[in-house]
């Protein structure tokens, strides 16, 4: 190596080693230059007092507020209130259709809905009073009951088994009476 290369190497390392101490550097003071005074305001001159009569400045009227509730929802009543059951229900009105044969008008939704359009979707046969449920072709649920109105021709949950639920309903026969027929609902299709 040569003897330039060597001066540079201890340069090097002295330079590091001077930088790497344990003390730390002290700040240095820097003197703040002390606030310039502000100059004095002029003072004018007192003028005798005016002889004028002050008049009297009324606060303005309190607004008042009153709550009306007419229209509005009452913030203290629960959102969902359970309502107690009811007795039953008058059947609905018939009405005359142009077959000459009478037809009830349709009160819940499950009698708006054709039965092949319900989907047997669970079943709870063991208990006193067994239940189903089904849903549309939307997807929503509905529960049954024996004795529950389902289906566009007056139809009527009359069976609740494990296998599934037995609709009766109506329909007209080809001599022109009416008949009553029962479908029933299967949980499995292979059933």
């Amino acid at each position: 190596m040569s003897r330039l290369s060597i001066l540079l190497l201890i340069g090097c390392f002295l330079a590091m080693g001077s930088g790497c101490g344990d003390e730390a550097p002290k700040p240095t003071k820097v003197p703040i230059p002390p606030a310039a005074p502000k100059p004095a305001a002029k003072v004018p001159a007192k003028e005798p007092p005016k002889t004028v009569t002050e008049a009297k400045v009324e606060p303005p009227p309190a607004v008042s507020y009153s709550y009306i509730p007419q229209g509005k929802p009452n913030p203290f009543q629960p959102l969902v209130v359970e309502r107690p059951e009811k007795p039953p229900t008058p059947p609905p009105k018939k009405v005359e259709g142009a077959a000459r044969r009478e037809k009830e008008e349709p009160g819940t939704p499950l009698e708006k809905v054709e039965l092949t359009a319900l989907k047997l979707v669970a079943v709870v046969w063991d208990i006193p009073k067994p239940r189903a449920m089904v849903e549309d072709t939307g997807g929503k649920g509905y529960i049954l009951t024996v004795g529950t109105r389902v289906g566009k021709n007056q139809g009527q949950v009359t069976q609740i088994t494990s296998a599934g639920v037995v609709v009766s309903e109506k329909h007209e026969a080809s001599d022109g009476k009416i008949k009553t027929r029962e479908v029933p609902l299967r949980l499995y299709a292979d059933q």
